[in-house]
């Protein structure tokens, strides 16, 4: 897929350093080859943005064969190329017995996997970490934070990437599972995400059916948006559901038409917040031609009229949208307390025409909805019922960060703090004088300095999806040991910026002279609740144990033990270090790296590859790609940072 940028003043789609590296079909994304002619201004047409494209005139190739046919036959091989490997020539089509929810459920044990193992831990004084309530004579633990007990999965998993939230755990869920009876959890909110009111998904656990069974209500479906809820004969029910669901282009399972009602009823249950009742909003988030209503103990509470374009919020708010709307309600949300550990009756109405337009867009949904709440603090005093909520406790779990709605597409920064509210309830945390476990979720680096060096412990989460809360909960009570390294050099503050590991001896040549002038964390960091050593760092080649030619591979390898008392992984690193070039080259850059899993005491040969034509050719002074001959020497480093030791190492020539 090409970017939307240019490179050199050439657009990615057209340049002709980038396109021939594509073995396979190129694509652009949503709009890119329209950008060619609006934004880059680089053609006068829709036609002349295809010819610049193919760099050929298709209409003119069918008309006077002026152009070989080979220009579109080679373009048309490559995709056909990629559908033989699918298979689909044989087995074009899904098959109708296909199980959907099996397919799913086949998947979520990986969803827990891939989030344990990207957790990555910044930070462990006194080992803090892994949590041992058994010598550690914690009583009270205070979860505060908007992430607390909300689902932060990433870009593209519905509205705020809290959905499909039937599967998801929060952080909540996941350190109740740890704890004995004799160990309390109070969570609490105390800010919001980002700088307005918004929309959170109401998490499965909070959901009970209408036989007492967790997880969901029970969900009645009608054929008919306008089906009389108490004489009509539902077409099916089925139960525990979330009213948290996204059809796309498609009916309901079980329903032949996008016209059709549900019916959700059960009861939903407030966790223990840690104060007697929060001051919050209640309501349904929907999609265009589609409305709903949310009755509390028989009463109706919110209503979503149908309208063109629907009430969900937008993902992504401008600054001018956010400084008129900071203090507003969220779109047809009702004003609600919830009171700390009531249960109350819940009923959702909805009922859904088919008027969407279909295209196949990521916008073409024909029905959302999403049964949403915030406890964060309507009242704007969140801050001291965190504060109210924490007091007494023995740990503090800081769980803050970044929703979609500041770190998703197109949502830049121009800082790298948390959000000012967030801020707040960070400082009123760490002025508790209690440890304070900091959980970062977010898609980018956190340039919080004060906040590393004042933390007990920071594991980096990013976004961890659905199972996230489990993930993180398992590295905080040490079932799982955090090993992933992270994959971005954090800085210390946004003037540092850029802060790359692979930079030129000219970017550092002079540091500043007012601020820090080093990552605080760099690329590849990660630490471990064990320790490594490796020895036997070596190299070898087809060509030989000390050199290397074209086409070859090379082959690093080193012996690898786990020094300490528990599991765990390490991620070893090979870097190349400066070389005499014809041109600049960076002060190290990543060539290979694996990771590798051991138990305490275990020792292993580690293997890793790399590519010579794929990895060590420039662009030299004329333009062209060459491997250049000559001495290159590969460091196994603990991470690209300034400090890395690279005294271990080799050298291979390349003949």
């Amino acid at each position: 897929m090409v970017a939307y940028h240019e490179l050199d003043e050439i657009p990615a789609h057209v340049h002709p350093m980038l396109t021939p590296l594509l073995t396979r079909f190129i694509t652009a994304d949503d709009t890119g080859m329209a950008m060619l002619y609006k934004r880059h201004t680089v053609t006068a047409s829709d036609a002349d943005t295809m010819q610049q494209y193919l760099n050929a005139d298709i209409v003119d190739l069918v008309a006077n064969g002026t152009i070989p046919l080979h220009v579109l036959q080679e373009r048309v091989h490559r995709v056909i190329g990629v559908k033989y490997d699918l298979g689909l020539f044989e087995d074009p089509f899904v098959s109708e017995n296909t199980n959907s929810t099996a397919l799913v459920e086949q998947h979520v044990p990986l969803t827990l996997e891939m989030a344990q193992k990207s957790l990555v831990l910044l930070e462990n004084r006194n080992g803090t970490l892994p949590i041992s309530l058994d010598s550690s004579g914690i009583k009270k633990i205070a979860l505060v934070g908007p992430f607390a007990d909300t689902l932060n999965y990433g870009g593209y998993s519905g509205p705020w990437g809290m959905g499909p939230n039937d599967r998801g755990i929060s952080l909540r869920q996941g350190i109740l599972s740890y704890l004995p009876d004799s160990v309390s959890l109070v969570s609490t909110w105390g800010a919001e995400s980002w700088l307005y009111h918004s929309q959170y998904a109401v998490p499965a656990y909070a959901y009970t059916d209408l036989s007492g069974t967790p997880g969901g209500l029970t969900a009645s479906y009608f054929a008919d948006p306008s089906a009389n809820f108490t004489s009509a004969t539902p077409a099916f029910t089925t139960a525990p559901q979330t009213p948290n669901r996204d059809w796309g282009l498609y009916p309901p399972l079980g329903l032949s038409s996008n016209n059709f009602s549900v019916v959700w009823e059960g009861a939903l249950t407030v966790p223990e917040l840690g104060v007697p009742s929060v001051a919050g909003w209640l309501g349904a988030a929907v999609s265009p031609n589609i409305s709903a209503e949310v009755f509390v103990n028989g009463s109706s509470v919110a209503r979503s009229p149908a309208t063109t374009v629907g009430n969900t919020l937008s993902n992504i708010e401008s600054w001018v949208w956010v400084q008129d709307n900071a203090t507003a309600a969220p779109p047809d949300g009702a004003e609600f307390e919830f009171e700390s550990g009531r249960t109350y009756a819940l009923r959702v109405e909805l009922r859904v025409w088919n008027l969407a337009q279909k295209i196949e867009n990521v916008n073409s949904v024909n029905a959302h909805v999403e049964l949403w709440w915030n406890l964060a603090g309507r009242e704007g005093d969140g801050v001291q019922q965190a504060v109210q909520a924490a007091e007494g406790a023995d740990l503090i779990v800081l769980a803050v960060g970044a929703n979609w709605n500041s770190d998703g597409e197109s949502g830049d920064r121009a800082t790298l703090s948390l959000s000012p509210n967030q801020t707040a309830l960070a400082d009123a945390m760490f002025d508790l004088g209690i440890p304070v476990v900091m959980v970062l979720q977010g898609g980018r680096p956190f340039a919080i300095a004060e906040y590393y060096e004042k933390s007990a412990a920071v594991l980096n989460a990013f976004f961890p999806g659905q199972s996230g809360g489990q993930a993180i909960a398992d590295a905080l009570f040490g079932t799982t040991n955090p090993g992933g390294r992270v994959p971005l050099s954090i800085p210390a503050n946004e003037q540092q910026l850029p802060i790359d590991y692979n930079i030129k001896y000219t970017a550092r040549a002079k540091n500043y002279t007012d601020v820090y002038s080093y990552a605080q964390y760099p690329f590849g960091y990660g630490l471990s609740y064990t320790t490594f050593t490796r020895a036997e760092f070596n190299a070898s080649s087809a060509s030989g144990s000390n050199t290397f030619s074209p086409g070859d591979t090379i082959s690093f390898r080193a012996d690898v033990t786990n020094t300490g008392t528990m599991a765990g992984s390490d991620v070893l690193q090979v870097y190349l270090l400066v070389r005499r070039s014809t041109i600049v080259r960076p002060q190290k850059q990543l060539v290979a790296f694996t990771r590798v899993y051991l138990d305490a005491g275990e020792t292993r040969t580690v293997e890793m590859q790399l590519e010579v034509d794929r990895y060590l050719p420039i662009v030299d002074r004329a333009w062209k790609w060459v491997l250049e001959e000559g001495d290159y020497t590969f460091a196994l480093l603990d991470h690209g940072g300034y400090d890395a030791d690279t005294t271990t190492n080799v050298t291979m020539t390349c003949v």
